[in-house]
């Protein structure tokens, strides 16, 4: 048995390939397996807003960390990342006051985020043409924004295999290989076997039938979620000037560009209790089988959120919409860490929805679990919370 490499990372979505990076950053061996090509599934698929704001303190540390890795994509791997700096604003109701406002006074003062609460007025200054119903609390990130995904990924991928990593593209996983109880690589569909001291589990929506495989059940799910795009020529920036998330009508957005705007439905997960009236994604069982992209009646679904903030939108033309996969917890946050009764694997899996602003922060913070033994980021996420064996 000749060992392939010291790591091999299976997917290469956001969170695999800055992995991969990371690892190779550091002179350890790693190998980088992806089934089709770098941000081939959600990853390339996200909406890629980020911001910092969290209830939970350790989501919003990452979330911080991701920002920055993105921010200064082309010194650290030498390509882009198209990171726009737009801002992001947050409003919820009454009910959600007190919480998100401890939650942007510790990501300010304890955390040094540059977040800050805005009066109705302020809101209205820098949003105009927006409602102001039900609003009992506005969160404003000045430098935050988004990134293009599939940019991001590449380029961290890129940089892996420059770096030394092996980047096996196109190229299916089978099966893990176990010893005695301990990871020890992987066989590919094609009958190949690649050993290592370690084996991480990056694969998404993927992951749970990988872990069934060899005796572990985690209570993932997978769900289809719908971005409508409409048209906004040369006013995209005018009629949304910042990443947006609503929390008392249940939508978000972003503009792309300044001819297109990107919205979505938003059920509340991650930051608080969910939204009981939002719309759920669609199950799905099979991954490698949903519809990628939306129908206008999906497309005018979404819009029922959002005009009732922003009046305006309604009289925009809609494009085809596209659909994403969510890989679920049962708790909205991730899964990420050791597995419990299989050693030298680790996944990373659950993002809920919260992945590719977490994912640059996550590889790096698993690089250091896997080369030091700990990483405090990320104890909250460990998959020992609900694992069940069989």
């Amino acid at each position: 048995m000749a060992k392939t490499s010291d790591v091999v990372v299976v997917g290469a979505g956001i969170a695999g390939s800055s992995l991969a990076f990371h690892l190779a950053s550091h002179g350890v061996g790693v190998t980088l397996l992806e089934k089709r090509f770098p941000a081939a599934g959600p990853s390339g698929r996200s909406s890629a807003l980020l911001h910092l704001f969290y209830l939970d303190p350790e989501l919003s540390q990452l979330a911080a960390r991701g920002i920055d890795i993105l921010r200064t994509m082309p010194e650290i791997t030498g390509y882009p990342s198209d990171y726009r700096e737009v801002g992001m604003v947050w409003v919820g109701g009454p009910a959600a006051a007190d919480d998100y406002s401890a939650a942007a006074t510790r990501i300010r003062e304890k955390e040094n985020g540059d977040i800050s609460l805005l009066s109705l007025s302020e809101f209205e200054a820098i949003a105009p043409g927006f409602t102001t119903d039900g609003i009992g609390v506005v969160i404003h990130e000045p430098h935050s924004g988004y990134a293009d995904p599939a940019s991001a990924t590449t380029a961290l991928a890129k940089r892996a295999g420059e770096l030394g990593a092996i980047l096996r593209m196109n190229t299916r996983m089978k099966r893990i290989i176990l010893e005695a109880g301990r990871a020890i690589g992987i066989e590919t569909e094609a009958g190949e076997r690649i050993f290592a001291d370690r084996v991480v589990l990056a694969a998404g929506p993927w992951t749970r039938p990988y872990l069934r495989d060899i005796g572990v059940d985690l209570p993932l799910f997978v769900e289809r979620h719908i971005i409508a795009v409409l048209d906004a020529p040369s006013t995209a920036r005018a009629l949304l000037p910042f990443c947006w998330c609503d929390d008392v009508f249940m939508n978000y957005g972003r503009p792309e560009g300044e001819d297109l705007l990107l919205f979505g439905t938003w059920a509340g997960g991650g930051t608080g209790t969910r939204n009981s009236d939002a719309p759920d994604g669609d199950s799905i069982g099979d991954p490698d089988k949903y519809k990628e992209d939306g129908s206008t009646e999906e497309s005018f679904s979404i819009l029922r959120y959002v005009t009732p903030r922003i009046p305006e939108m309604a009289n925009l033309g809609v494009r085809r919409s596209y659909a994403g996969l969510y890989d679920m917890s049962p708790d909205d946050l991730p899964v990420i860490g050791p597995v419990p009764g299989i050693d030298n694997m680790h996944v990373i899996a659950g993002s809920s929805g919260h992945g590719f602003k977490l994912g640059p922060a996550v590889g790096e913070a698993v690089a250091q679990l896997i080369e030091t033994g700990a990483s405090p980021l990320l104890a909250p996420f460990s998959p020992e919370r609900f694992l069940t064996t069989r």
